[in-house]
C-alpha cells in the first residue's frame, strides 16, 4: 500500500453517491423469484449439460462452481431489467467468472474466455434459456397487472431519492457550519 491510497478516504461522502445501491434495491424488490423446486432445478441443470446429482461446474470456464450467476442482470441503469431470481436466470459459476464477467452478456463472456468447448457451452446455454420460464417479466407486464400499485411504488422511490438529496444538502450545511464553529474556538 502507498500513502496516496488515503486519497479515496479523504473526500466528502454523499448519500446520493450510493443512489445506485438504492436503485438496485428498489429494482430487486420488483424482481420476480421462483420458489425452490428440485425437479425444475434438476431439469435446468441437465439442460446446461450437467448432472444435478453431482458437484456442479462453472457454465463459463468449467472449473468447480462456488456460486450462482444471474445470466441476465436484474438491474440495468438503476431500473429493473425484466429478469430476477428465477431458476432459468441462475447458473452455476466459479467465483472468478462471477466477479470478472461484470456487465458482459453470457455470450460476450464466453467469447472472452474462449474455452475449447465453447460451442457446446453456447448450445447448453441456448437450450437452458429457450424454455418459456426463461422469458423476461417486464415492467410493462407489471404495469398491466398492477398499474396503480406500480405507479405508487415508483412515486415512493422518487420520494426516497428526493429525501436523500435533501439529507445530502443538510449534511453540507451542518458540516460547513460545524467546521467554522470548531475553527473559531
Amino acid at each position: 500500500m502507498r500513502i496516496n491510497g488515503i486519497k479515496d478516504h479523504l473526500r466528502k461522502q454523499k448519500i446520493m453517491g450510493k443512489k445506485s445501491t438504492f436503485s438496485a434495491a428498489f429494482a430487486s424488490a420488483l424482481a420476480p423469484f421462483d420458489k425452490f423446486d428440485n425437479v425444475s432445478v434438476a431439469e435446468a441443470i441437465r439442460d446446461l449439460g450437467q448432472n444435478p446429482e453431482r458437484d456442479l461446474n462453472c457454465v463459463y470456464c468449467g472449473d468447480t462452481a462456488a456460486t450462482w450467476d444471474h445470466v441476465h442482470r436484474r438491474v440495468i441503469g438503476g431500473e429493473y431489467s425484466g429478469y430476477g431470481h428465477r431458476i432459468r436466470n441462475l447458473v452455476p459459476c466459479c467465483r472468478s467468472c462471477n466477479e470478472r464477467k461484470g456487465k458482459r452478456t453470457w455470450e460476450e463472456w464466453l467469447d472472452v474466455l474462449s474455452p475449447p468447448d465453447i460451442e457446446e457451452r453456447r448450445n447448453n446455454m441456448r437450450r437452458f434459456l429457450s424454455k418459456p420460464s426463461a422469458a423476461p417479466f417486464t415492467v410493462e407486464d407489471m404495469r398491466r397487472a398492477a398499474p396503480r400499485e406500480l405507479s405508487e411504488f415508483l412515486e415512493i422511490r422518487q420520494e426516497v431519492f428526493r429525501l436523500m438529496k435533501k439529507a445530502d444538502d443538510l449534511a453540507d450545511v451542518i458540516r460547513e457550519t460545524a467546521i467554522k464553529a470548531h475553527s473559531a474556538r
